[in-house]
């Protein structure tokens, strides 16, 4: 005799399941497939995803994108097919911090922006922001962010922008609402401060950017996605007189975090590393504020000598599972655990990255998730965009197909 679940409990355990097991079970069956894809289950499994802290993943941009689960004995890097392939010229592209499992792809040499999610594949292009922009200016520093507005359940990308042309200096912000699919100018009204070259950290609905000014001062700019409004924030008490200061935003546990590394200056009389940026600041330590509340809170220091005794700059990539631990990117190169009670560093091997260990790269963390972004353009080989070809039956029947038995 067959035994039958209610449908609430199949649903239920469905939560419960990894994207790619999701992925096959679409094939169960009509109701399943109906299930599956519903809005209202992929924001249960993403609800799920977020409060288990599972399915997490960090995926890195150079040459190509590569992503592998987390873990603490080795990461296994697996090369995912990048959205943008297509294009001609296409430079290595950037990534900014992931948003339910979407990231943001920005591609400097042709100026495309794409939402893409690598666990279900789907890629949305984002038409070119309008700008008042001249078409040729003396300097341009242009970031990007992305993140979700809960309110009108909806994910926006935020751009600024600044230039300066005979003198002067002129900027410009701007949101871009997928819901919309269309981009609108907003008003910043804080003072002027200069727009350092570091793309925003989205923490819940506000976006974080770093600023500078004539005095060498820096700031947190922050834009309020509920309410379209900036406003500037300072930075921690900084140990200033220790000697060269580097500062690294990211979003973790759900909080704004700042990496602040303090180095000295390293003279190199034999000018044996001419153009390598790192290797005349030597490393001292770091330390880890975290925002609560609208305060600054210190949460721990990392000492050189618990890391490396050559290593040169520090970048946080993610707690662990237990909160005991904090994953830590070291000189855009490896990894290792950072344990948050003894105090000592494990680096973890890593695999499958050859193609790429060349080049410095920076990791982001993500939850595999079935959120969609898809929209009705594909990138064309050309470089454009198009409209995406919808198949009719008939069509396609008469287009004829290949059997593979």
């Amino acid at each position: 005799m067959a035994a039958y679940l209610p449908l609430e409990l199949i649903t239920e355990i469905l939560t419960k399941l990894p994207v790619k097991s999701l992925h096959r079970f679409k094939c169960v069956s009509k109701s399943w497939n109906s299930i599956i894809t519903s809005s209202k289950f992929i924001k249960q499994h993403l609800h799920q995803t977020l409060i288990s802290n599972t399915n997490t993943n960090i995926m890195i941009s150079t040459n190509y994108i590569v992503s592998s689960a987390i873990s603490t004995v080795k990461f296994r890097f697996e090369i995912v097919n990048h959205p943008l392939d297509h294009l001609p010229n296409r430079s290595p592209g950037t990534i900014t911090g992931s948003v339910h499992g979407v990231f943001l792809l920005i591609d400097s040499s042709t100026k495309t922006l794409c939402l893409f999610n690598p666990s279900n594949k789907t890629q949305r292009l984002i038409p070119p922001s309008p700008s008042r922009k001249p078409a040729v200016v003396f300097k341009l520093v242009e970031v990007f962010g992305f993140g979700y507005d809960g309110i009108t359940d909806d994910y926006k990308v935020v751009r600024l922008a600044e230039w300066e042309i005979f003198g002067y200096f002129d900027r410009e912000s701007s949101v871009y609402s997928m819901r919309n699919d269309s981009w609108e100018s907003v008003n910043d009204e804080t003072v002027s401060y200069t727009l350092q070259e570091f793309n925003g950290v989205a923490v819940d609905s506000t976006f974080w950017f770093v600023m500078s000014s004539s005095n060498s001062d820096s700031m947190l700019k922050c834009f309020d996605l509920r309410t379209s409004t900036f406003s500037l924030v300072d930075f921690p008490d900084l140990d200033n007189d220790i000697g060269e200061v580097m500062v690294s935003l990211r979003s973790l546990r759900g909080c704004l975090c700042l990496l602040v590394s303090y180095h000295k200056y390293r003279a190199d009389p034999d000018n044996k590393f001419t153009g390598n940026p790192f290797y005349n600041h030597e490393f001292l330590y770091a330390d880890v504020w975290e925002m609560n509340e609208s305060k600054w809170v210190k949460l721990f220091k990392i000492r050189k000598n618990e890391i490396r005794k050559d290593c040169m700059y520090l970048r946080l990539v993610t707690y662990s599972k237990d909160m005991k631990s904090v994953l830590i990117e070291v000189d855009s190169n490896w990894y290792g655990w950072y344990d948050l009670v003894t105090k000592k560093f494990k680096r973890v091997p890593v695999q499958g990255l050859e193609a790429v260990e060349d080049s410095p790269y920076v990791a982001y963390p993500y939850v595999e998730t079935l959120v969609s972004v898809v929209n009705n353009k594909v990138v064309s080989k050309k470089g454009g965009t198009r409209p995406k070809m919808i198949i009719k039956k008939n069509d396609f029947l008469s287009s004829g197909f290949k059997l593979k038995l």
